[in-house]
């Protein structure tokens, strides 16, 4: 068990989004257990996002770790790299070409959203795919995104006008050939609102160490048209997780 708040701020030009976590009952006791994952960037001229950077960490009672990602712009190569440091050290288990263009998790996600919020804007109901390049620090893989066409689902008890994407993720480089496996055989699905705020309603993850999930008990629980301000003016409080 535990709580998750996500805020989330966005212009036209840039975007930041960050993540706090904290474990709650046993696993609180035992483990002390704290996240944080943020990531910011630009959004170019073709509403393509560019990260500038990502932060990974995680806090217990007798241990913690982070990874940061820092994206700059490298000679010959078609799109910023990211370098990427783990405890104060130098990540180096892959080339530069393997990690051109990829996004952090966190611009992934906002990718999703943003093509979501773009698709409620025009009245495009018709499934959608996409492949989303990840880089995390540490691995390279895809996420291949199949985008649902909009339904009615219930979360925490309300019924929502939203899009499933159901997300595959593909290993490229930095696994053992047990963990691409594991990889391979898990997945998740992201549940949004079918609407210009695209607002993240539910968030499930099964993959090969373990499954959770995260719903959104945010203020829009009356519905999308009673939202009090955009997503880029205020936070996003509240995701409970099991």
């Amino acid at each position: 068990m535990g709580d998750v708040a996500v805020r989330l701020n966005a212009t036209e030009t840039h975007y930041r989004i960050a993540v706090n976590g904290r474990a709650t009952g046993l696993l609180w006791t035992l483990r002390g257990l704290r996240v944080h994952r943020s990531a910011h960037g630009r959004r170019a001229a073709d509403g393509r996002l560019r990260p500038d950077g990502y932060r990974d960490a995680w806090q217990g009672w007798d241990d913690g770790g982070e990874t940061v990602v820092r994206y700059h712009p490298a000679a010959g190569l078609p799109a910023p790299v990211p370098r990427a440091v783990k405890n104060g050290r130098p990540v180096r288990r892959m080339p530069d070409a393997a990690r051109a263009g990829a996004l952090d998790p966190l611009s992934a996600l906002q990718t999703v959203r943003q093509r979501v919020a773009e698709a409620a804007a025009a009245g495009i109901p018709d499934p959608q795919q996409m492949v989303v390049p990840i880089y995390d620090g540490k691995l390279r893989y895809d996420a291949r995104v199949e985008l649902a066409p909009p339904q009615t689902v219930v979360v925490a008890g309300q019924p929502w006008r939203a899009r499933v994407a159901t997300v595959g993720l593909v290993p490229r480089a930095g696994f053992s050939d047990r963990h691409a496996a594991e990889w391979r055989g898990g997945g998740l699905r992201l549940t949004i609102m079918d609407h210009v705020k695209a607002i993240p309603l539910r968030l499930e993850v099964d993959q090969g160490w373990g499954a959770f999930a995260l719903e959104y008990l945010g203020p829009c629980a009356a519905g999308a048209a009673t939202c009090p301000a955009p997503l880029g003016d205020s936070p996003t409080p509240a995701a409970a997780g099991d």
